[in-house]
């Protein structure tokens, strides 16, 4: 099946961990150790798993473009909220350790384009770019202590909206009624 052509960019919502690299702070994948180059879009690559003798685990090129309707790689994007928030509150990420400081988690509105394929939840995409940023107010960092009004001014450099919602991140229903809240107020 074909993916439909879309003329404008799909909105969906996303989860990003912040982190701390050399260049500065940045939105990174939940998922793989993709960072987001600031004012520059994102482009998928398939990340697929594939065993591999001697019983290990590696990544290999796939040779395909990402994404495409046999493989689940592309950018995601979540129809509501409500699923995005799930990946704020997940602690599956932590399996792998991260290769720079983790300082906190954000969610937020997400362009999707380019070659398009429509899930159950949501889209994946092969190229995308944050729309809508926000930060839980509440929570933990994991490496470095960063104020989160600190870290709203780091991540303004994307040239999007940035802005605080007032719950704590670990709670993925808190987050969701605080984005409803602040969607009513506006």
């Amino acid at each position: 099946m074909k993916a439909p052509d879309y003329v404008e960019p799909i909105i969906a919502w996303r989860a990003w961990l912040v982190v701390a690299e050399v260049e500065g702070i940045r939105l990174s994948s939940v998922v793989y150790r993709n960072v987001w180059p600031p004012r520059c879009e994102l482009e998928a690559t398939c990340h697929r798993t594939v065993f591999a003798f001697p019983r290990i685990w590696q990544r290999k090129p796939t040779g395909h473009p990402a994404p495409t309707e046999r493989c689940r790689c592309g950018i995601h994007g979540a129809r509501d909220a409500d699923h995005a928030a799930s990946y704020v509150a997940n602690e599956l990420w932590q399996d792998e350790p991260l290769h720079w400081p983790l300082l906190h988690r954000a969610i937020g509105r997400v362009s999707l384009w380019g070659t398009l394929v429509e899930c159950a939840d949501g889209w994946r995409a092969s190229c995308a770019y944050p729309q809508r940023i926000y930060l839980p107010a509440h929570g933990e960092s994991d490496d470095a202590p960063v104020e989160p009004g600190q870290l709203v001014a780091s991540l303004a450099g994307y040239g999007v909206p940035v802005e605080l919602i007032d719950c704590d991140l670990t709670d993925g229903d808190a987050v969701v009624s605080a984005l409803g809240m602040r969607a009513a107020a506006c």
